[in-house]
């Protein structure tokens, strides 16, 4: 009996241990799919992300410090894996290949050229409009947001612009008698005469390569003649408001180094940086060339005007817009994450991060205490407060002209300071080869 009621007993123990470890099953199965219901676990989405910011550089290194916080902060949802490609025309051309393929990446940048809108009429891009909220719109300028907007689609936002303003050599200023930045053009040039009065070269310019520092100067002058939209695509640049930039521009030779003519950008910058001019505009680049001894003497300004309302005081030339697209997705997950990080690479906590550690000047509004401002540097802080204080731009004539007019424009500078052409066969010459 007692053998009996312990074979029962057994087989109870045995019964309760298969039901436990069925409830068990049951448990685990709801774990994995979220649920009970059957229903299939939630997958994390992943995007690629094609770059040429390796982490040699600054800004390479807050780009991969930015994606390493977005992918804690949505660890198990979203992951951004980085491609890097240092070399960034190889990685123009290959995004442009990719599209071409159908096979565009997740994420990319490009320089935009409104001249070259190919990707924007490849149909493969996402559409940013039906996701830009008032709190998202609000991170950018309305000029940028239209700059980006193609046949009515925002296929681009808008993310790093910088904004090239003038260095002025403030120990050079005070040796001529002057105290501060001229705020009008007018003062510009008696400066420049006061300067040349005293023995000082007043600013370094060029006209080989791209030109880049005096076309900095041609597009300021254009702009404040006519108003930022003087170079638009479409427009002729036979006008009169470009013929007197030209005048304006001649007469500047008159005030620059003598082998800036044929000089490149080593040589018009080395001028700046050795004390041989007092001013020269340019991008943040040059900061990093600035001797220790030389960053106090230095001073950032945005551009003179004309005072008659053409352009509104503070405003900036450019370097080209470098936005972000993303491919069009057919996953409304895909879609979704591509969204929400690109909400997070332009967040001011994320705008403060590739500013301040990655020395990048973006279209993002940005606002830094006194602290943050410090912590950038004497020359950046000044630099990153000026541009963020700029309340329209345009961006340099040379990064939006055919590649024809881009080819010819060094030519066509030195035959206008050479007398070879008036300021008007210029403007005709320069319309002639960008169409």
């Amino acid at each position: 009996m007692k053998r009996k009621w312990l074979n029962v007993k057994a087989t109870l123990i045995l019964v309760l241990i298969v039901i436990v470890a069925g409830c068990g099953a049951g448990n685990t199965k709801e774990s994995a799919t979220g649920g009970g219901n059957g229903a299939a676990p939630k997958q994390q989405v992943e995007l690629s992300m094609l770059s040429s910011w390796s982490t040699d550089t600054e800004r390479g290194r807050a780009l991969h410090a930015v994606v390493e916080k977005f992918n804690q902060e949505n660890e198990g949802n979203i992951k951004v894996k980085l491609d890097i490609n240092a070399d960034w025309p190889s990685l123009q051309q290959k995004v442009k290949t990719m599209i071409a393929a159908g096979q565009t990446p997740d994420l990319f940048n490009y320089n935009f050229n409104p001249n070259d809108l190919s990707r924007q009429e490849s149909g493969e891009l996402l559409d940013f409009n039906p996701f830009m909220n008032e709190e998202w719109k609000s991170r950018f300028t309305e000029q940028d947001l239209q700059a980006m907007t193609v046949d009515g689609q925002l296929t681009s936002i808008p993310f790093e612009k910088a904004g090239i303003l003038f260095y002025y050599n403030k120990e050079l200023f005070a040796q001529a008698g002057i105290e501060s930045f001229p705020a009008t053009w007018d003062e510009f040039f008696q400066v420049c005469e006061q300067l040349k009065s005293a023995g000082i070269t007043p600013i370094s310019l060029m006209t080989s390569d791209d030109a880049w520092h005096t076309t900095n100067l041609f597009t300021y002058l254009a702009a404040s003649i006519a108003g930022t939209s003087v170079f638009e695509p479409g427009q002729s640049l036979d006008t009169p408001e470009v013929t007197q930039a030209a005048q304006y521009l001649k007469q500047m030779f008159e005030y620059t180094t003598p082998d800036a003519l044929g000089g490149n950008y080593s040589v018009s910058s080395n001028n700046f940086l050795i004390g041989n001019t007092a001013m020269i505009i340019d991008g943040p680049w040059l900061i990093g060339s600035i001797s220790e001894e030389m960053i106090p003497s230095i001073g950032i300004a945005a551009s003179p005007t004309f005072g008659d309302g053409k352009v509104q005081p503070g405003f900036t030339v450019t370097d080209a817009h470098t936005p972000w697209s993303a491919a069009k997705q057919t996953s409304p997950e895909k879609e979704e994450a591509v969204v929400q990080f690109l909400k997070f690479m332009t967040s001011e906590e994320s705008s403060k991060t590739f500013t301040i550690d990655g020395r990048i000047l973006l279209s993002m509004r940005l606002e830094l205490n006194e602290e943050e401002v410090s912590e950038a540097g004497p020359i950046l802080g000044q630099y990153i407060k000026t541009n963020s204080e700029a309340p329209e731009s345009i961006v340099n004539i040379v990064r939006i002209l055919k590649p024809a007019a881009t080819s010819k424009l060094p030519s066509l500078l030195e035959g206008l300071i050479l007398d070879k052409f008036t300021p008007e066969e210029f403007a005709k010459e320069l319309e002639a080869a960008n169409l």
